[in-house]
């Protein structure tokens, strides 16, 4: 059954240095902003399509910025298994240099735990997260 809520996105404040929220590689901090209302079924699904969808550099004129905006990830799925929660995501990941890596990271994880409410686990095409960030 479908619900409707504003799921929590997190987006990069660079330079920051954890004021606004959890620090970040590079000196920056990673900012929960609540994103529009959307229909889901699954929480972690719903959060990680919003955010996924923003190809925007920079949210609005919130000064905080968007690691994954030049790259292309759908959810192909969102598995259970007791207490471990994986999503699955597939496309190209683009990164714009060595410090998106840990954005990247943070942005897909903290937005997919907050909608969890537990720990998930991320896979790119099939790898896990830190791997797939490794090759770039």
């Amino acid at each position: 059954m479908p619900v409707t809520a504003s799921p929590t996105l997190f987006y990069i404040a660079q330079g920051d240095a954890g004021v606004s929220g959890p620090t970040v590689g590079c000196g920056d901090s990673a900012v929960a902003v609540t994103g529009a209302a959307i229909s889901f079924t699954d929480p972690v699904e719903g959060a990680l399509r919003t955010l996924l969808a923003d190809h925007s550099q920079q949210l609005g004129q919130s000064g905080l910025d968007n690691a994954l905006w030049q790259s292309s990830l759908e959810v192909l799925s969102v598995d259970r298994a007791g207490s471990v929660i994986t999503a699955h995501l597939a496309g190209t990941l683009k990164l714009g240099g060595e410090c998106d890596i840990p954005r990247v990271e943070q942005q897909l994880l903290l937005t997919a735990e907050k909608a969890a409410g537990a720990p998930v686990a991320i896979t790119i095409n099939g790898k896990t997260l830190s791997s797939a960030l490794s090759l770039k």
